[in-house]
């Protein structure tokens, strides 16, 4: 793995009682990891980010690194932390986002939305899911221009009072994560957050 270290940054060997070479676990990240090294910057070096490797079961070094600042270090054995930044667990974000039994559906790092059918909220805050069949209730965003009603193929508006569905496709559970103090809801690359009267489909 390679990091561009400064000459400086590369013989620094220690910051804050954490070493190169140390095992370690991170803040809202799964599985063990080694600091490789260490990038300070500010005026005074008074922020640090330290540079990872994950390591797999049999201690060995996978293709996987990443970076963190260092307050997000955790010794071998501590226990992650069971709330969001407002205090929530798993349980009580689940059933504040998705108390109204529907949920926004995408996929990570795009926009593309749909809605889909909560079946159930577990004590540990796992959310299943169910596809449905719109029938009714979702319709294109329009515009009038130059007298003429104009539908985006991107935007769609959810009728809540009106919407109308069949239930299709397999159930899928969402496991809840930590990510920057924030409850996120996680099926491989697909994620789901709490529904709103808008969905979005942006086009290739």
């Amino acid at each position: 793995m390679f990091h561009a270290f400064t000459l400086e940054q590369a013989n620094l060997r220690e910051v804050q009682g954490w070493k190169v070479g140390q095992h370690v676990q991170v803040k809202e990240w799964r599985g063990t990891y080694e600091i490789e090294g260490y990038h300070q910057y500010g005026r005074q070096n008074e922020y640090t980010t330290v540079y990872l490797a994950k390591l797999k079961k049999d201690g060995t070094k996978s293709k996987y690194s990443g970076d963190t600042p260092i307050a997000n270090l955790m010794p071998l054995g501590a226990a992650q932390p069971t709330t969001d930044s407002a205090g929530r667990t798993a349980l009580q974000a689940a059933q504040e986002l998705f108390g109204s039994g529907f949920a926004k559906h995408g996929w990570y790092n795009t926009d593309r939305e749909s809605l889909v059918k909560v079946e159930t909220i577990s004590k540990t805050g796992r959310v299943k899911v169910q596809d449905i069949s719109v029938k009714a209730g979702i319709t294109a965003r329009s515009k009038t221009v130059d007298g003429h009603k104009v539908y985006s193929q991107e935007d769609r508006l959810v009728n809540f009072a009106d919407l109308e569905y069949g239930l299709s496709g397999d159930i899928k559970t969402f496991t809840p994560r930590l990510f920057w103090g924030e409850w996120g809801f996680w099926h491989d690359g697909e994620i789901i957050k709490a529904p709103d009267m808008k969905l979005t489909w942006l086009l290739d």
